[in-house]
């Protein structure tokens, strides 16, 4: 996985073989875009104790919706929007490994 970083050097997303992931694609930066082959869907990050009041709005509206949750140890990432054919869990997947590369390379 390529990580992609802005004028800052902060990392903003990635490139990999079958697609990319970008960080905030929305003007309030609530939430990202997965791109994986022929399908597309939104992602972020939900804690219920930390999040800010617009990602909880934005959690409120989603549930609501089709989306799919992983629960880790309280920390939610949240997939919503999706268009195509690849399972949720692959998306998942390849989120999970983004986020760890994206940790690696902060420490």
């Amino acid at each position: 996985m390529e990580m992609i970083l802005n004028e800052y050097d902060m990392v903003v997303g990635a490139k990999f073989e079958n697609g990319t992931i970008q960080d905030y694609i929305d003007e309030a930066q609530t939430f990202g875009l997965i791109r994986y082959e022929a399908t597309t869907a939104y992602w972020f990050l939900y804690n219920d104790l930390d999040s800010p009041d617009d990602i909880k709005e934005l959690y409120k509206k989603v549930i609501k919706e089709e989306h799919y949750i992983k629960d880790e140890y309280g920390e939610e990432m949240v997939v919503f929007n999706k268009q195509g054919d690849t399972p949720y869990e692959t998306l998942v997947k390849t989120l999970d490994s983004y986020l760890d590369d994206e940790l690696a390379t902060v420490y």
